[in-house]
């Protein structure tokens, strides 16, 4: 299988399916996703959140790496780079290395943003630090307000939302260990 860093995330995911003989449906159900959802991120429609990429590779047998791709190092800006979900930006900081569990990523939550559609559970742990900004983290209904640097670890197999209650934007850097 050609896993070309070049090609869309969206169509990483197809070919590894393809390869496995996964329909679309299978894999959509084993990762907790609707068929639907998953038909946009292949068709690279939306950028799909990172605990969905984690379940993704997990339920294909595969690294989480195989997804979650460093952006290019060429230092363009965040907002040139950032992959996009529904309610915020990320830029991945580490390479992508099979045998590693640990994932740094540097996310931006515009102003006033809530936390769309169901919240992230994923296995391991995470670690969230604030670099600006002020941004709400509810874990299995416990909400948190971390403010400028300020920090939390969390089991990352409970359910979790971030949010920016502020009117300027939030800045994380997040760690995920995946086992």
């Amino acid at each position: 299988m050609d896993l070309d860093e070049s090609k869309s995330v969206g169509k990483r995911i197809t070919l590894s399916r393809d390869e496995r003989g996964i329909s679309v449906q299978e894999l959509a159900e084993l990762a907790g996703c609707s068929e639907e959802y998953l038909q946009w991120v292949e068709d690279s429609q939306v950028e799909p959140p990172v605990a969905l990429l984690i379940r993704l590779a997990k339920s294909m047998k595969l690294e989480p790496s195989t997804f979650l791709t460093p952006d290019d190092p060429r230092n363009k800006r965040l907002d040139e780079e950032a992959k996009r979900t529904g309610t915020y930006s990320y830029q991945t900081l580490t390479p992508s290395e099979p045998d590693k569990h640990l994932m740094a990523f540097l996310v931006k939550i515009p102003p006033r943003t809530e936390h769309e559609g169901v919240g992230y559970l994923h296995e391991g742990e995470e670690f969230v630090y604030v670099l600006s900004g002020e941004v709400e983290i509810t874990v299995e209904q416990e909400k948190t307000v971390l403010k400028e640097k300020e920090s939390l670890r969390f089991n990352s197999a409970f359910d979790h939302h971030l949010s920016n209650p502020r009117n300027e934007e939030a800045e994380l850097l997040i760690t995920l260990y995946v086992p």
